[in-house]
């Protein structure tokens, strides 16, 4: 039991190091941006100095793109557990929220969509409706084009066996 807990208490240690490291990274790169920002004002930049602030934009801008894909992917369980409302507004914005997922390229897309095929056995048409308008757009169509222009016919064929793959009987009469 001592050794379990010396073993924990090791594992909260090294987390915690690489908490500590991971803000002090961030606090250096918030400095180099705020240094490159204030230079950007200055009309006499070397091509060392101009380099460097044009990397130091293109890497502020992959860290905010990470942090918003970090940040739309952890939302994936709670828009998830939003199906499951008996609540059909709650239901239509989870099942939205797996489409606008989608025209990110997000993998929480797929998922999310292919656990609300069981609610086309909904008795709420406002539900069946959108679960198909969801499954339309982000199987078959065009990201963004709500379902009005689709997807080349091998995409959509690839994407449908895709789904069917890993689907269990309950998703497959959905998908029906």
């Amino acid at each position: 039991k001592a050794r379990d807990t010396a073993l924990e208490e090791a594992k909260n240690d090294e987390s915690q190091g690489e908490r500590e490291l991971h803000e002090i990274e961030s606090a250096a790169l918030a400095a180099a941006i705020a240094d490159a920002e204030a230079k950007k004002e200055e009309e006499a930049l070397s091509e060392a100095e101009s380099t460097f602030l044009a990397k130091v934009r293109a890497l502020k801008f992959a860290s905010q793109a990470l942090a918003f894909t970090e940040l739309f992917e952890n939302s994936n369980a709670s828009f998830r557990t939003m199906l499951m409302s008996s609540n059909s507004s709650d239901v239509t914005e989870a099942l939205r929220f797996f489409v606008r997922a989608k025209h990110f390229g997000l993998p929480c897309a797929v998922t999310g969509t292919k656990k609300a095929l069981a609610l086309m056995w909904s008795n709420e048409a406002n539900i069946q409706e959108e679960v198909l308008r969801a499954f339309i757009e982000v199987f078959v169509a065009e990201p963004g084009t709500e379902g009005k222009e689709l997807l080349p016919e091998n995409q959509i064929a690839q994407n449908l066996l895709d789904l069917v793959r890993e689907a269990n009987v309950s998703e497959l009469a959905s998908i029906e």
